[in-house]
């Protein structure tokens, strides 16, 4: 009964419906008050994510009429990082590539970082301390990047540190309390959005709310997906097309259904292969998703969706035994010549139509979907073969940094993210054309930046 009701609560809470109403209600108490929008910003001094966030609020400040209003946190909840050493380090890899295309500060010295409890403390102590006295967000920024580049921050020594401890604690609590788990997250009227990445639904809200200075406001962070997809209008050499894209991609991970209908369209519009490499979901692994966790990634699964114009939110969950069903046909619709026809068909019915794909009825609406033949496809439904695939598709990520999906891989580099496909396409227009602009690169600030950029590419596997 509960599989059989999942679908339709999911829908509910993911529809536009709900979520207008909320914002209705959040709206009039705001104008009973005659309050601007207030955006409350958590960052942590050591999270790359949080020192690009900082750098982009003097540019809220400037286009919206809002208040920001920031708490420093020093801890992260363990259980909403299985494998935190790999974070760590991905997202000082990923947080170069976000540089790069708004053209943000951040240091080539930044993987050297060591993230050593005192100097965290005291920077984090200045930090809140220049909130707490209004500084300029460019100024808090500044001291950020002088964490990053390994600078020596002064601080008070007068400081109760037992009580900053209690007060940075309970930062942390509000986040949670609140709804979130990352650090470098805006909360603003009953939704969340992280790093950089999400603010274009901020900025987009806010127009539509009516909160911004001028009239003809543009969406200024989109630029990992606004120019997806552009002509090369160049020729091209025909004998690199060959080189793969390569997905690695869950049957349950909900971003993995973008991933994989935008890299159909990423591959066929520029003519290469597409290699899909499936991997167990996390709790399949054994790694522990809390309810929070997912509840987020599936709300924010359905507002990335809806901007790519894709359908989301209807969805039967595969877990368990859905997912072993699902790859227990891998071999069969490969030799149908069906492979990827039948990885959409599976994605797009149960994460869109409801489709349980635990059930025989589920299972053969996707398998015809696909164009197979069902009777056929029954017989191979107890085939266990794909378990060592799958293994070596996990141990291939994991070697290479990477413990979650989807990763997407070209000529070396390897990216985590569904919103990461812009820096598969620049690698592809370079190497179909290498005298070709890439359209997501935009020109770095200084030396810096662009030796910032071709660390990246090492650091991610060449």
């Amino acid at each position: 009964m509960k599989k059989s009701i999942q679908p339709y609560m999911l829908r509910l809470i993911s529809s536009d419906t709900l979520r207008s109403i909320k914002r209705a209600y959040y709206t009039c108490a705001r104008l009973f008050t005659r309050d601007v929008p207030k955006l409350e910003v958590f960052i942590k001094v050591d999270d790359p994510y949080s020192l690009l966030l900082v750098q982009a609020l003097p540019t809220l400040e400037e286009k919206y009429r809002v208040t920001i209003t920031a708490r420093v946190i020093i801890n992260s909840d363990p259980v909403m990082f299985p494998e935190l050493a790999m974070w760590n380090q991905h997202s000082v890899n990923d947080a170069m590539h976000l540089a790069n295309v708004y053209r943000l500060e951040f240091p080539c010295s930044a993987t050297g970082v060591t993230r050593q409890a005192g100097s965290v403390f005291i920077a984090s102590y200045a930090i809140q301390q220049k909130i707490d006295e209004g500084a300029s967000w460019t100024g808090i920024a500044e001291l950020l990047l002088a964490y990053w580049n390994g600078d020596h921050i002064n601080a008070s020594t007068s400081v109760n540190e037992a009580a900053l401890e209690k007060r940075f604690e309970a930062h942390l609590h509000q986040l949670s309390s609140k709804g979130h788990y990352l650090p470098a997250t805006i909360f603003y009227d009953g939704e969340w959005y992280w790093g950089v990445d999400r603010l274009d639904h901020l900025e987009r809200r806010l127009i539509d709310e009516g909160y911004a200075n001028q009239t003809n406001t543009q969406i200024e962070f989109n630029k990992t997906y606004a120019s997806l997809l552009q002509s090369l209008n160049v020729s091209i050499d025909t004998k690199k097309c060959a080189e793969p894209l390569t997905l690695f991609w869950s049957a349950r991970s909900p971003y993995s259904y973008i991933a994989l209908l935008q890299a159909v369209k990423l591959t066929i519009h520029y003519g290469i292969p597409l290699e899909i490499k499936p991997v167990l979901p996390m709790m399949m692994r054994g790694l522990y998703v809390p309810p929070k966790k997912a509840i987020y990634i599936f709300l924010d699964t359905k507002r990335e969706a809806q901007k790519f114009g894709i359908d989301y939110g209807f969805l039967a969950d595969p877990l368990g035994e859905g997912v072993e069903r699902c790859y227990a046909l891998l071999a069969y619709a490969r030799a149908n010549n069906k492979y990827v026809d039948y990885l959409l068909s599976f994605a797009k019915l149960v994460n869109a139509h409801g489709v349980r794909a635990d059930t025989d009825s589920g299972m053969r609406k996707i398998v015809e979907g696909a164009g197979l033949s069902w009777q056929e496809a029954k017989l191979h439904l107890t085939n266990t073969d794909w378990k060592e695939e799958v293994s070596a598709n996990q141990a291939d990520i994991y070697q290479k940094g990477s413990w979650g999906v989807p990763v997407f891989r070209y000529k070396g580099i390897q990216v985590w993210g569904q919103d990461r496909l812009f820096v598969m396409e620049d690698a592809i227009r370079q190497n179909l054309n290498p005298h070709n602009l890439n359209p997501h690169k935009s020109a770095s600030r200084d030396g810096a930046l662009h030796n910032t950029h071709k660390a990246v590419g090492n650091l991610n596997g060449e």
